[in-house]
This record gives structure tokens, C-alpha cells and sequence, in this order.
């Protein structure tokens, strides 16, 4: 499947045209969503996303966050719910804005592992962790992807490989392009994000933009993985609200050429 990041009400319209053209088969949504707003009035998939998680957190993650976000997945039916590894999460509670990543380290990868499973049975469905942008390298562990692999077998959780952050990372640590694919397990990977990357002002670190179309490296990769990753199941495209609406269609477009080579006749 092909799916796009629902946002808030302001894409509902472009959403629409996408589905109707046959460009997308779903929507991905973070939840819990803001008051009055309703994707499934959309009437399509959703596939349940949250940022809000402090997964790598010791103090656990918040009993009325997992609660709306159990409720939106089973609403909608949505197979997996998305889960950022990071040490805090998005929510008010605990935030300084954005994900931040944990000390990659062996105590974290335990707190992460009690985390995941207990929300695993609270949500009585999969978890697919996801990795954030990286900008220093790991302490402890040899890599971030490593203690992605660790925390997913030891959960028996799926993956998300978002392709960009992936690449930031890769290129933020001056490590090789492909560095890191052959450390997880291909059969966990069940959804990819794709997006865009800039460059910031100090011309040294990249940064997720989803204001940016994906670039050659990032759409290489995805062609690659459509046809290797042996349960993948959704391709997300990540495009911010208001960009430019031939951009969103133009990169759909795109996605569905290079995945039509995957798909089953």
C-alpha cells in the first residue's frame, strides 16, 4: 500500500483528490489528534502513528495518552501502531519540543523493552518502532540501528524505517550511505516513510524537512526496499500540509511508478 501523512483538517481536501486518483490507499495518523478533528470522516485506511511516547523514558509513558491512542487504532482497525524510541516524546508532559533520542545504552534498551511491552498489551496489537534524525553518534551501543534490532527482537515488535532520518543520520555521522540495512531484521520492516531533507545554516548537520520533496537518494532506496523487504507492507509519504499540492501529487505519482515493479499482479 501507498499511504500520506494526515496532518490536520487542512489536507482533507487533497487527500481526497489523491485517493480519488487512485494515488494512495491509506492515510497514517498522529494521534492522539486535536479536539474536533476526525480522519476517518475521511472514510479511508488509517494507519495509527504517535509521537506523543517517551518509550526510552524510566518513568514510563502517560496512562491517558496510551489511552486515546489505543482508542483511535481500534476505531479505525489499524494493524500496528506507530512508536518513536525516543526518551521524550512530543507530549506536554515532557517535552522540549521535538524527539529526543536516548543515551544509546544497554539500561535504555531495557526500559525501552518494559515500555514496548507493556504498551504492546495494553494495545492488544503490534508496535512498529521507528528511529528520529540522529546528530551524535551512539555511546554504548555500536549504532542507533543496533539498538533498534535489539529492542524490536527482544519485544518481538515490527519496524519502521523512515528513510530519511535514516539518511540524516548516516549523513550527519559521516557514516556510509548503507550503513546500518544489514543490521535489522529485513522480515520486521513492515512500513517505510519517505520525505524530504535540508541542510542546516551551519552547513553541517541535515535535518527532516517535510516541506522538501525526497531527493534521489531517498527515492533510490525506497525502489530498493519495495522489492527486497519480504513483509512490507506500506510505503508513507510525508509532506507538509500546506507545501505545494502538485509537489504532493507529483511525489505520489512518482512512489507509485517505482512500486508498481513490487506489487503482485
Amino acid at each position: 500500500m501507498l499511504g500520506a501523512r494526515w496532518e490536520d483538517p487542512s489536507q482533507d481536501v487533497r487527500i481526497v483528490k489523491a485517493r480519488k486518483a487512485g494515488l494512495i490507499d491509506y492515510v497514517e495518523v498522529n494521534y492522539p489528534v486535536a479536539f474536533g478533528w476526525d480522519p476517518a470522516s475521511l472514510d479511508m485506511p488509517i494507519l495509527v502513528h504517535t509521537s506523543s511516547n517517551p518509550i526510552c523514558s524510566i518513568h514510563g509513558v502517560s496512562p491517558r495518552i496510551a489511552q486515546m491512542i489505543k482508542e483511535g487504532a481500534d476505531t479505525c482497525a489499524s494493524p500496528w501502531i506507530g512508536e518513536h524510541l525516543t526518551w521524550l516524546g512530543s507530549e506536554n508532559s515532557g517535552s522540549l519540543g521535538y524527539q529526543i533520542n536516548p543515551l544509546f545504552t544497554g539500561e535504555f534498551k531495557d526500559v525501552a523493552v518494559s515500555n514496548v511491552q507493556s504498551l504492546t498489551e495494553f494495545y492488544g496489537r503490534p508496535i512498529a518502532l521507528e528511529l528520529g534524525p540522529l546528530y551524535l553518534a551512539a555511546t554504548e551501543y555500536e549504532s542507533e540501528i543496533h539498538f533498534l534490532r535489539d529492542v524490536a527482537v527482544e519485544t518481538g515488535s515490527q519496524i519502521i524505517l523512515d528513510i530519511t532520518h535514516w539518511q540524516i543520520a548516516n549523513r550527519n555521522l559521516g557514516r556510509p550511505a548503507e550503513y546500518g540495512l544489514d543490521v535489522l531484521p529485513k522480515e520486521l520492516i513492515v512500513e517505510l516513510h519517505v520525505a524530504g531533507m535540508r541542510l542546516g545554516k551551519d552547513d553541517n548537520h541535515w535535518h527532516d524537512a517535510h516541506f522538501v520533496l525526497p531527493n534521489d537518494e531517498v527515492m533510490g532506496f525506497t525502489a530498493d526496499l519495495v522489492k527486497t523487504l519480504p513483509n512490507l507492507r506500506a510505503v508513507t509519504f510525508e509532506h507538509q500540509a500546506d507545501g505545494p499540492e502538485n509537489d504532493f501529487h507529483q511525489t505520489l505519482e512518482k512512489l507509485n511508478m517505482l512500486m508498481d515493479g513490487a506489487r503482485p499482479n
